[in-house]
């Protein structure tokens, strides 16, 4: 049997639609899918379950979502969250105030996973790399910790210029 693989989210409510207010993201985490240990700067991030389990830890307490429960991570506060059960996880995740650049992350890695270049979101390869680093500064991912500290080491050996053109080129393909 084939595992199930995180399917990425689409943009449900666009903040370029309703003022700015939120943009409101509903996807599928497989078993195992997780973000390690971050926050965010720029807006607060909500998760409302609607199938599933997904725990959440929020500045080190977990809570463990169950259909209909909702979480709220104000920005500047550490968090991840990990599908730890054996099933598929569906979540909206609500960003507010809206911010198009997540929007434009998630069209990114919905193309990216389209073509099949990225199959398991949370499980990203070494080629992966330059584009996680455009992934994590459209979604004002700031990772601490060691995937903190081991992204910024190897985030040293790529040309800037070189990603900001690959940042342009993925805008314009998939935005």
């Amino acid at each position: 049997m084939e595992k199930p693989l995180d399917k990425v989210g689409y943009v449900k409510e666009s903040c370029s639609t309703n003022g700015g207010v939120r943009s409101v993201i509903q996807g599928r985490f497989a078993p195992g899918a997780m973000a390690p240990m971050h926050y965010h700067t720029k807006f607060n991030e909500s998760f409302e379950l609607v199938e599933g389990e997904l725990a959440v830890w929020i500045s080190g307490n977990k809570e463990v979502l169950k259909p209909g429960d909702s979480v709220t991570v104000n920005k500047r506060l550490l968090h991840r969250f990990k599908n730890e059960s054996n099933a598929s996880a569906e979540v909206i995740i609500t960003i507010e105030p809206g911010y198009l650049p997540f929007e434009q992350n998630i069209n990114i890695m919905r193309g990216l996973q389209s073509e099949g270049v990225l199959e398991q979101l949370s499980r990203m390869t070494p080629k992966m790399v330059p584009i996680g680093m455009i992934l994590t500064e459209l979604s004002n991912t700031k990772l601490v910790g060691l995937t903190g500290l081991m992204f910024r080491i190897v985030s040293l050996f790529y040309n800037e210029r070189k990603i900001a053109k690959r940042k342009e080129e993925l805008l314009e393909k998939y935005c």
